[in-house]
């Protein structure tokens, strides 16, 4: 909806000006009278936006930039925002605000008039009419500034420094046989701007940045002619950087984006203003703190569109910077890197598992072993036997007696009796499938890789990196909140599958029951079943 703030002010135009001949008062015989027509007008001052609001459609031509911050991948385009919503449509000024009207027909200025308004008076300045007749039957073309905007000759110019505040309005009207009402709207000869950082989890601090000029190509002081409705730039000159500090997102935590499937979570600079035929891309943002995902921002995004967007008079413009995390993959060949280092990505490498901790060098498989059928944790023959030497409740599983699942997968210590290695022992089908789970590419790198079944405890660190869920607050057993369509995304965006699941641990919780770990959109939770259950297997990775 078109938001205005009116500034109607009514006054009669009878006989006028000296020095402009279509307003004069000069003797003459009743023969040589043109008919005239009383006139009023009325001024309504619109917000910024209400003039070209250009919807997502109509910039479909313009193509995002793309940009690396910190551990951020930015995609960066120009929007054009609506026009912003009030209480009230429309509302008098409190404060005198000083006009210039102009006539025009036919190119030719015709009649001008200056004073200060009010909510309820028009008061002309020293020398100038407050009134005028005009001819009937005639089309004339009405301009209306602010004191912001200066005339030269028949253009009106308007500088940088004004462009926050300079008014101009245009209207072509023919006039009429009986008296009549000419409606100017007065419109923002600038344009304005503002940077908006949005991403599908929470911003949880401010954002430190400043925004600058590429060149030395914004325009500084532009040229409008009423006669052509353009504007053309007369002098440019570089932006230094000023700041553009942003604060953390407001939106409900979790549930805003649908826990992460929509860029939800906002934070939202302050307006720049600039004048019209600006370029908006011809801008970049200097980034030096706050965090998104794992660390804090640093870096600048070089450019804010990746296709030139010519601002127009009177728009409202939002730079929006989507924030995707740049989740760490482990190569086929020992190396780790990004997406875009991917074959998915544009490169060469094939990911075989997404990275949990590049210090520990632990990381998670991108499908599920076995083919992603389920099993049991192991057969008949130890449903109801002890068969980890650490067996203990949930609670204490996570906390007190927190264990790798590397040491229970791999290390006989951790099996009771003769049960010795679990992953070679095809009664504990669990283990065994994850310590021969195959990524279906051979992998060159070194040492050789050991995959493992995850424990209670190991699942935390996927919680915590994946999903951005609190794993401080993961003490017992139970359903905890996440991000977890966004870390299922770290897996289907380089060809993975999975998730959706009860998963088994390594974890004995009691001598008949084994933790299960439930990986879905919204949750992540820790449970236990007995270990007759079939449960799907994701296997661990130490590279």
């Amino acid at each position: 909806m078109k938001e205005m703030k009116s500034n109607v002010f009514a006054f009669c135009l009878a006989a006028g000006m000296l020095a402009l001949t279509a307003c004069s008062n000069e003797d003459s015989t009743e023969a040589d009278k043109e008919a005239t027509q009383t006139v009023r007008f009325s001024i309504t001052e619109e917000d910024f936006g209400t003039d070209t609001e250009l919807t997502r459609a109509g910039m479909q031509g313009i193509k995002p930039a793309t940009a690396e911050l910190s551990d951020c991948e930015v995609e960066v385009s120009a929007e054009n925002e609506p026009a912003e919503k009030m209480a009230a449509p429309t509302r008098a000024v409190t404060t005198p605000v000083h006009y210039t009207i102009r006539a025009y027909q036919s190119g030719a200025l015709k009649c001008e008039l200056k004073g200060t308004f009010s909510a309820s008076s028009f008061t002309p300045d020293g020398g100038s009419p407050a009134s005028i007749q005009l001819a009937r039957n005639q089309t004339y073309d009405f301009v209306c500034f602010n004191d912001q905007v200066t005339p030269n000759g028949n253009k009106l110019e308007v500088s940088l420094a004004d462009a926050a505040t300079a008014r101009i309005g245009h209207q072509q009207v023919t006039i009429g046989t009986t008296d009549q009402t000419v409606s100017l709207s007065s419109k923002h000869a600038g344009v304005r701007m503002r940077t908006q950082f949005t991403a599908k989890k929470d911003i949880p601090t401010a954002i430190s940045a400043t925004l600058q000029s590429t060149g030395n190509d914004i325009p500084t002081r532009v040229s409008y002619d009423p006669a052509t409705g353009t504007y053309t730039s007369l002098s440019s000159g570089a932006v230094a950087a000023t700041t553009n500090n942003s604060p953390a997102s407001a939106e409900a935590k979790f549930t805003a984006s649908n826990y992460g499937q929509a860029y939800s979570y906002t934070s939202t600079g302050k307006y720049h203003y600039f004048l019209p035929t600006t370029d908006m891309s011809h801008f970049k943002l200097n980034v030096t703190g706050g965090t998104i995902f794992w660390k804090p921002l640093s870096g600048t995004i070089n450019k804010l569109s990746g296709s030139s967007v010519q601002a127009t008079a009177n728009s409202t413009y939002l730079i929006k910077a989507k924030m995707k995390p740049q989740y760490t993959y482990l190569m086929s060949d020992g190396t780790t890197g990004f997406f875009k280092e991917t074959t998915y990505g544009g490169g060469t490498k094939t990911p075989i598992a997404v990275v949990l901790d590049t210090g520990q060098r632990i990381a998670m498989a991108l499908t599920d072993a076995n083919a992603g059928g389920t099993l049991v944790w192991c057969t008949n023959a130890y449903w109801t036997t002890q068969t980890n030497v650490i067996t203990q409740p949930a609670a204490q599983s996570l906390t007190t007696y927190a264990r790798s699942g590397r040491e229970e997968t791999w290390n006989p210590v951790y099996s009771t009796g003769g049960i010795g290695v679990k992953a070679v022992n095809p009664i504990f089908a669990s283990f065994h499938a994850a310590g021969h789970y195959n990524p279906g590419v051979a992998y060159t790198g070194s040492p050789a890789l050991v995959w493992y079944l995850p424990s209670y405890h190991d699942w935390k660190l996927a919680f915590s990196v994946l999903g951005f869920g609190n794993a401080s607050a993961v003490t017992n057993s139970g359903n905890y909140t996440w991000y977890g369509y966004l870390a299922g995304g770290s897996y289907i965006q380089v060809g993975g599958s999975g998730g959706d699941e009860w998963y088994w641990t390594s974890s004995a919780i009691s001598i008949s029951g084994s933790g299960t770990l439930g990986f879905f959109g919204n949750r992540m939770g820790w449970d236990s079943a007995a270990k007759s259950y079939h449960c799907a297997v994701r296997p661990f990775v130490a590279y």
